[in-house]
């Protein structure tokens, strides 16, 4: 048997390490959840990187290590290597920044990966209990996964169909509360977090086509069954979770109008229930994704109706109001 060379050992690596981080983010009871799961998809983008580079340098190991010395006393370029060593005398290889900067990875992926270094260098200020934060960070992290995937296939064709290589999502399990019910009891560390990210979505605005993304909007698809069964489809491309129609307003669309109101007039400054708030209500119902009507006969989907919405709503609701 060859001898598996520096460059396949890291890959190996990285692949364990990215699915380790899959299993721990899907467990249905997991407290540390966000939290480790950027630790090791940090691990595993740093090792694949370092990987490419040693392919790209015909597995030299020194073409990752941080050199020790870079000029003479003179002035001139020193011709030897010499790797700086840390505390045990085993060679620094160079960090996960730098990686980036030499492999000229594209800037969404840049911003996607130091978004997600924040959340692990985070991780050790606070402990994640806010609901909204759980759903922006699984929305940056299923984006990063897109990414990983695209390099791994392109950099060593390493064929990756045979895992379950997606986040469940968390609406799957537990109808994860509101934003709004949310915001009030957020920490100054985890206020700051959304702040950051929010910055980087403006800079990264969503690509339908492109292969890289700064986050992901999390879908849930929707499909009647007389079984009344939540299903999850996995097929090469991931996994799509369907939801019977019986389950729709336990999961999705739990907020009617009344309560809507309310959480808006304690979300925004300069909400007013007016005449403006009730054509931005009305284009809103138009759309699936925010809002979905419950009948009084659903199968002939006639008589008295009353319209539902999804916490996707408030995404749209912020581009028309000043958040407090």
């Amino acid at each position: 048997m060859a001898k598996q060379n520096l460059q396949s050992k890291l890959l190996d690596k990285s692949v364990a390490s990215i699915i380790s981080a899959i299993e721990i983010y899907n467990k249905p009871d997991f407290a540390y959840r966000e939290e480790i799961f950027s630790i090791l998809l940090v691990n595993a983008w740093e090792l694949l990187l370092k990987a490419k580079v040693l392919k790209d340098n015909k597995n030299k190991v020194s073409s990752i290590q941080v050199q020790s010395k870079t000029k003479t006393k003179k002035g001139d370029p020193v011709k030897r290597f010499y790797p700086k060593e840390n505390r045990s005398g085993n060679p620094y290889t160079l960090e996960i920044f730098k990686l980036i900067e030499l492999l000229k990875l594209p800037k969404v992926v840049k911003d996607n990966l130091e978004a997600i270094i924040e959340i692990r260098d985070n991780s050790i200020h606070f402990y994640n209990s806010d609901k909204y934060l759980s759903k922006k960070i699984q929305e940056i992290c299923t984006a990063s996964l897109k990414s990983y995937l695209e390099f791994t296939s392109d950099w060593f064709s390493y064929d990756m169909s045979k895992y379950n290589f997606y986040l469940m999502p968390i609406s799957f399990f537990h109808p994860y509360e509101i934003e709004s019910f949310s915001v009030n009891k957020q920490t100054v560390q985890e206020k700051n977090l959304l702040k950051y990210f929010k910055l980087k979505e403006r800079k990264n605005p969503y690509t339908e086509n492109s292969p890289h993304n700064f986050s992901l909007n999390l879908v849930t698809k929707f499909e009647k069954g007389s079984s009344g069964i939540n299903t999850v489809r996995v097929g090469k491309k991931g996994a799509s979770v369907f939801i019977s129609e019986e389950s729709l307003f336990k999961t999705k669309y739990t907020i009617n109008k009344k309560d809507l109101v309310s959480s808006l007039k304690n979300r925004y400054s300069d909400f007013k229930q007016n005449s403006v708030f009730n054509k931005i209500i009305e284009e809103i119902k138009s759309k699936d994704v925010f809002c979905k009507f419950s009948y009084l006969d659903p199968v002939k989907k006639s008589g008295i109706k009353r319209a539902f919405f999804s916490s996707e709503v408030y995404k749209e609701m912020d581009k028309h109001y000043t958040k407090i």
